[in-house]
């Protein structure tokens, strides 16, 4: 399976993001924490520039700490300010954040502070679709003032928003790569939820996340699902699943993309308990 989406919105999504970084004077760039490479879009690398970014790794709940831990050290080596949040919570790391964004626009903010004017902060909020951007400005703020969704495409043109006095967000349409040469990174995200269901095969999908897991987190697998062996392929466990589940159709055959849809899900709602797709020290460089 090969996995490809970028719909025409993102296009324009690239040029709106192209056009108002200008305007800004830092940018947020929100990763999910369950695979934090595969959400580092290469493309951004070429608007950002040498503007000053704050990493956020969003959706810490659903992984282990020892392995968020180790990706905020990773990029803190690589001289790149990285925070951990879980968007959903009102005012989660709020101060850590504002904290870290005074401290990435210093420069900005002194050559201002010398002319005697208190200038405000202006940082742009990017990220690939369903990582959490409006729900973290959302968070900074105190209320709903963004529209979320737990489904990539949610947001699809630029929102300003105040978060605080001299701080001011702009939220921004969830973008994809506009080419995956890296297959890996787009099965992780089509897993994380940041690719549209609508245009994956959801049971190979299902079958890629139990090979990962046997390998990586074969407990996991066998405590959720009640599995004894995992030796056998990975369609026999797709359709033990379904089997246990009580996925049956008509004639007691088991309905594999419902079990395959509901692995997905499972993983997606932490069902599988904590699990991070890439782990920050199996890496070499970004």
């Amino acid at each position: 399976m090969r996995i490809h989406w970028f719909p025409g919105h993102m296009t324009k999504a690239f040029r709106l993001i192209e056009r108002e970084m200008k305007l800004v004077s830092s940018v947020i760039y929100v990763l999910d924490a369950r695979a934090p490479l595969s959400c580092i879009n290469p493309e951004f690398d070429k608007l950002i520039n040498t503007k000053p970014t704050l990493y956020i790794l969003n959706k810490a709940d659903l992984v282990a700490q020892s392995d968020i831990l180790e990706w905020i050290d990773y990029f803190n080596r690589k001289s790149i300010k990285c925070l951990q949040t879980v968007s959903v919570q009102r005012g989660a790391s709020r101060k850590q954040i504002f904290d870290a964004l005074k401290e990435i626009n210093a420069d900005y903010l002194k050559k201002f502070d010398q002319k005697g004017v208190r200038k405000t902060i202006r940082a742009m909020v990017i990220g690939v679709p369903n990582s959490g951007k409006s729900a973290l400005i959302n968070s900074l703020l105190g209320r709903k003032k963004t529209v979320t969704g737990n489904k990539p495409g949610v947001t699809r043109g630029k929102q300003w928003i105040a978060v605080d006095k001299y701080i001011e967000l702009m939220d921004t349409p969830g973008t994809l790569y506009p080419d995956f040469k890296d297959q890996t990174k787009a099965r992780n995200l089509a897993i994380i939820g940041s690719i549209s269901d609508d245009v994956v095969d959801m049971t190979e999908l299902a079958g890629e996340l139990i090979d990962f897991l046997k390998k990586e987190y074969p407990q996991n697998l066998k405590e959720r699902y009640k599995l004894d062996d995992l030796s056998v392929d990975t369609a026999g466990i797709l359709y033990e699943i379904g089997q246990k589940r009580g996925f049956i159709v008509k004639g007691g055959e088991v309905d594999i993309q419902q079990t395959a849809k509901a692995v997905i899900v499972d993983f997606r709602k932490n069902a599988l308990g904590k699990i991070i797709m890439e782990k920050a020290n199996e890496l070499i460089e970004v």
